[in-house]
């Protein structure tokens, strides 16, 4: 090391109330103008202010930091030549070297000497205190020394270490690769990508979607983050927020294993893989489309033993399921599923074709995509670019002898008139319409322009359908709020007012949302005669409905509420996905799917807007009230929005709908200890991220080696000393996140 030019001191720390720039101006280096634009690029870069003034080209590195030593009267060294002993070095933690550009030079005096590249960095003197336990005397080194010696000093580890995934989430999740025949490009892309933190990070993600029966994984680019998101059991649940640097890695190593171009990044791409998770096979089918702040990635997950489903384990009545089985044993004609997106169609399409598939029949799909594959059916999936479009599949496949056909879907009037033609011709034809209800799918088709004449020859059956979470069976209790949820139906559709209803009160089995799994619920209105005659032109679908009830027709609704009654889902889920239509008066049950809908919105309305700033918020559990009060004073005076839990089943609960900041825990509580608590929340990935800190008795040694085993980031011993609660808060809260790359 160069002779320092000022002889060194223990350094109390300089006043603060300049900024940088502020120095360096009042040091002559830099004018008002010069930092009024690397202030300005600054809002768009995201670096370092010294880094701007460098790249600008109106400083270096040595000047700033020559400049800096003088206005705060601190010791300027040069480290090109330094040699630091192993046991300095191992005295400060990489990355509090890395996050505040420091280095630990020497011991003097009792002194740990640290070359800094910004001294004014006044988190950084304090975290350095708190870790080191010892008095800090500062020395200004120009950055690129200290980027030189971090390098020496601190050798990246294994990316796998410094990712930290613990086994758990990952764990026996394997990507089925590419066909031998893969181009090689591919292939070599594939092996950049296969580093270890992306592969686990990666895997880990898709592990836990199928672990939480999530049916698409949907990576989000924010502005300064990427959220991660699930739809489970039809309600989008965000699951984690990270950083954006991990975006571009975690992106390519998708399109990598799904057989995608990482190198175009500005138009939409499909692509599918296979990956394989204790024992079971899934399809991924995956799509990017160009956002404002990066590529979206929405990953559709399908497990293929679903595709052996049967009719009867759907969810239909003992009559509805009678008219369908009916309707689709008939040599020929049309049935149609109707619903929205999401609704499960598909899944009853499937239901029919695997009750339908023997030896004696030739089955042929038209399918976008294919989700399913069932053995003993030819399938065949859609490719415009080619040509093969769902009428023009549609033709082929006509020719192929088939006994029945299945079309995904019925998009325009092509399609409608091959469909019906067939229909008409001696084939069973399955299809899907997008329609409100079964009536309404009449109507439709006389929209798309199909007579009305084929349509009442020709139409056997139709199927209205919705989907409705389940009540988890592990936390399934009777409802104290029966009357007030039954007072929101009609009085047609309740037989007795004192009708004991079930709920779930949450668990975490079912995540604390108190469903696992969804059933379907349904209205299937087969084409009677008397029906057949009312097909006109401009029919109502009002009429149509009110006329299939003198065969026992009911509405989606009705059967929704039959379900109800049966203990297998709840009121606020009914009237969320299918209100009674014939309800005049929309308030009386309005209140009640907004009330349903508060899961969805919430998180929603968690996630920040862009340019808005989010409360940093700690979770706190302790048995002790008096514990709880105290820590809650002291950080709520730091401007931190706290949340108590007074046991770990408590705690648990809170950090996995509210996602905190951070998470401060006793060992010793009720129900669930905090050790307990911890391995719970690193095993889900929603929770894994979340710093903990664990509080321990003074002379609990074993209950402090147990707590960093089992996850902990952190452990102070009790009675707590608030400033030093503060200062371990803020240097974890401000450490870099653990899934960056």
């Amino acid at each position: 090391m160069q002779p320092m030019e000022k002889q060194e001191q223990p350094e109390k720390g300089p006043k603060r109330r300049l900024k940088l720039g502020d120095y360096l101006i009042k040091a002559g280096l830099i004018d008002e103008k010069a930092l009024a634009n690397a202030l300005e690029i600054q809002k768009v870069q995201k670096k370092r202010i010294g880094k701007i003034l460098i790249d600008m080209g109106v400083a270096d590195d040595e000047s700033i930091a020559r400049a800096l030593a003088a206005q705060l009267n601190i010791p300027f060294a040069r480290l090109t030549d330094v040699q630091i002993p192993q046991e300095i070095i191992a005295l400060v933690p990489a990355e509090l070297a890395e996050n505040y550009l420091l280095l630990p030079v020497r011991e003097l005096n009792r002194c740990l000497v640290v070359a800094m590249a910004n001294p004014l960095e006044i988190y950084a003197i304090d975290d350095l205190r708190f870790v080191t336990r010892m008095p800090i005397s500062i020395v200004v080194s120009p950055e690129r020394d200290i980027i030189a010696a971090l390098h020496k000093y601190y050798p990246k580890k294994d990316l796998e270490a410094d990712f930290s995934l613990r086994p758990g989430i990952d764990e026996g999740l394997e990507i089925v690769q590419p066909k031998e025949d893969e181009d090689k490009d591919v292939h070599d892309l594939m092996q950049l990508t296969s580093l270890p933190p992306i592969v686990r990070f990666t895997n880990s993600i898709l592990a836990d979607a199928i672990r939480l029966k999530a049916s698409d994984i949907h990576i989000e680019p924010q502005k300064n983050s990427i959220v991660v998101r699930y739809r489970v059991d039809g309600i989008m649940r965000e699951i984690m927020e990270t950083d954006k640097q991990v975006h571009a890695s975690v992106v390519s190593r998708i399109k990598i294993i799904s057989d995608m171009d990482i190198s175009v990044r500005r138009k939409p791409q499909d692509g599918r893989s296979q990956i394989r998770y204790s024992g079971k096979v899934y399809d991924l089918r995956v799509s990017t489309i160009p956002t404002a702040y990066g590529e979206k990635v929405t990953i559709r997950i399908l497990d293929q033993h679903k595709g052996g489903m049967t009719l009867d384990t759907l969810g239909f009545s003992p009559p509805d399921l009678k008219r369908l089985v009916d309707a689709i044993s008939r040599p020929q004609g049309m049935v149609l599923v109707t619903g929205p997106t999401g609704s499960g169609k598909s899944s009853t399409l499937y239901a029919c074709l695997n009750k339908l598939n023997s030896q004696e029949v030739n089955i042929i799909t038209v399918e976008d995509p294919i989700e399913y594959e069932i053995q003993g059916i030819n399938q065949v999936q859609i490719n415009p670019s080619a040509g093969i479009t769902f009428a023009t599949g549609l033709r082929s496949i006509l020719r192929q002898d088939p006994d029945i056909v299945m079309v995904g879907e019925i998009r325009d009037y092509e399609t409608a008139e091959i469909a019906f033609q067939a229909a008409q011709t001696g084939h069973l034809v399955l299809s899907t319409l997008h329609t409100n209800d079964a009536p309404s799918a009449i109507t439709r088709l006389m929209d798309l322009g199909i007579q009305p004449f084929l349509i009442s020859s020709a139409l056997l059956a139709v199927v209205g359908q919705r989907l409705v979470r389940k009540i988890c069976p592990k936390c399934k209790a009777i409802d104290p709020l029966a009357p007030k949820l039954l007072e929101k139906l009609p009085v047609r559709m309740v037989k007795d007012m004192k009708q004991e209803l079930w709920k779930g009160t949450g668990c975490e089995f079912c995540q604390y949302t108190g469903y696992s799994g969804r059933m379907g619920i349904f209205q299937v209105m087969s084409m009677t005669p008397y029906l057949r005659d009312l097909v006109v032109p401009n029919v109502a679908a009002h009429t149509l409905a009110k006329a299939a009830t003198r065969d026992g027709f009911t509405t989606i609704s009705q059967d929704g509420i039959d379900k109800v009654f049966k203990g297998i889902t709840t009121v606020d889920e009914v009237l969320r996905v299918a209100p009674p239509e014939e309800e005049p008066a929309q308030s009386s049950f309005v209140a009640s799917t907004e009330e349903a809908d508060n899961e969805t919105e919430a998180a929603v309305e968690s996630r920040p807007s862009v340019g808005s700033v989010k409360p940093v918020k700690i979770l706190v559990a302790d048995d002790s009230e008096l514990v709880l009060r105290l820590i809650s004073n002291v950080l709520e005076s730091e401007g931190y929005l706290v949340m108590t839990a007074r046991d770990g089943e408590e705690a648990l609960k809170v950090a996995t709908q509210e996602k905190p900041d951070l998470i401060v825990t006793d060992v010793m509580m009720p129900i669930m200890d905090g050790i307990s608590l911890t391995k719970k929340l690193k095993a889900n990935l929603t929770t894994r991220y979340i710093p903990v800190i664990i509080l321990t008795a003074r002379e609990e040694v074993e209950s402090e080696v147990a707590g960093i085993e089992a996850g902990a980031d952190d452990y102070l011993t009790k009675p707590v000393n608030p400033k030093r609660l503060v200062a371990r808060i803020r240097r974890l809260l401000n450490r870099p996140s653990i899934a960056r790359i």
